[in-house]
């Protein structure tokens, strides 16, 4: 395939994702079973601690969610699109925050001993809207409110993008590094191509559905073979397809009609990753691990919220 025909295929593939996942969180259930820790209580006031930020014209309402030892690494979600709370739901699809997707992925981490921060975007939860605010100006001062905590290990940080939220890292990383240069970046149901993805100097993990060829190989495989002859220098970069992944790595549910989750399987991926570019961020030291090991927060996500 020519470079050409795969920038027209890219550009068509990044419109139709965008779009499929839209739809899906407009209209379908899904179930990750991933994220509710096993504890039911809610976490106490110090383990979530509030605050906002400006975004152009709008204020912006976001969170830091806490392990128990701090100072954390963390990791900072960008969402994708749509108007999307902290939790990862659509208006008007659930009302107890412990459903959302977002939600649930970071109890995941915080149970696995990252900090994680996330905000609802202008108009949707507590954020006021705004009529200037754009995606990657709400990212880049979330990423920069985020590193702002003393419980924050500021060299110690993650980006994680979510489907169209990987192309609104992409688009500006070069602002994320100069507010602090991320220690590792993780693609959730990539959008991002050959020629932008090497604008991401971090290392980098891509976990895709494995169903459409597009994710397979547009934003996939040919991003990994791209980053690695990059001009500059090889860029790490590991790749995940998820078998059976619907598109957005969203799980339809077929119990809970107002529940949004991720497959459990980019969820085990995501952690695993993590764990090991935190460990090699400190040259060799591990993060402590929680009672759960990885399997068992596995085994945790395949049967929660049945």
């Amino acid at each position: 395939m020519t470079p050409s025909k795969r920038s027209n295929l890219s550009e068509r593939a990044r419109g139709a994702a965008g779009a499929t996942l839209l739809t899906l969180l407009a209209t379908t259930s899904t179930s990750l079973a991933a994220g509710a820790a096993p504890d039911t209580q809610k976490p106490s006031r110090d383990q979530v601690v509030e605050t906002t930020f400006e975004s152009v014209d709008a204020v912006v309402a976001g969170q830091w969610d806490f392990p128990a030892h701090t100072p954390a690494p963390l990791v900072v979600i960008i969402p994708s699109q749509g108007r999307l709370d902290r939790d990862g739901r659509p208006a008007g699809l659930g009302e107890e925050p412990d459903q959302g997707m977002y939600a649930k992925l970071s109890k995941v981490l915080v149970a696995a001993g990252f900090a994680v921060f996330r905000f609802d975007k202008p108009g949707a939860g507590r954020s006021a809207p705004g009529r200037f605010a754009t995606e990657r100006s709400n990212a880049i001062e979330a990423y920069t409110r985020a590193i702002d905590h003393a419980r924050v290990d500021a060299e110690q940080v993650f980006l994680l993008g979510h489907s169209a939220g990987t192309d609104t890292i992409a688009g500006i990383y070069a602002r994320y590094e100069a507010v602090t240069p991320p220690r590792g970046v993780v693609f959730l149901d990539s959008v991002v191509g050959e020629r932008l993805s090497v604008e991401v100097k971090a290392p980098l993990l891509i976990v895709n559905p494995n169903k459409d060829p597009d994710d397979r190989f547009t934003f996939g495989e040919f991003v990994v073979e791209t980053r690695r002859a990059a001009s500059e220098g090889k860029l790490t970069t590991d790749l995940r397809l998820i078998d059976g992944a619907e598109p957005g790595l969203i799980e339809p549910s077929p119990s809970d009609e107002e529940t949004l989750n991720l497959h459990p399987s980019a969820i085990s991926a995501i952690v695993e990753w993590l764990r090991k570019s935190h460990a090699a961020g400190l040259d060799g030291a591990r993060l402590p691990r929680s009672r759960d090991s990885s399997a068992k927060l596995l085994q945790f996500f395949t049967t929660a919220n049945r």
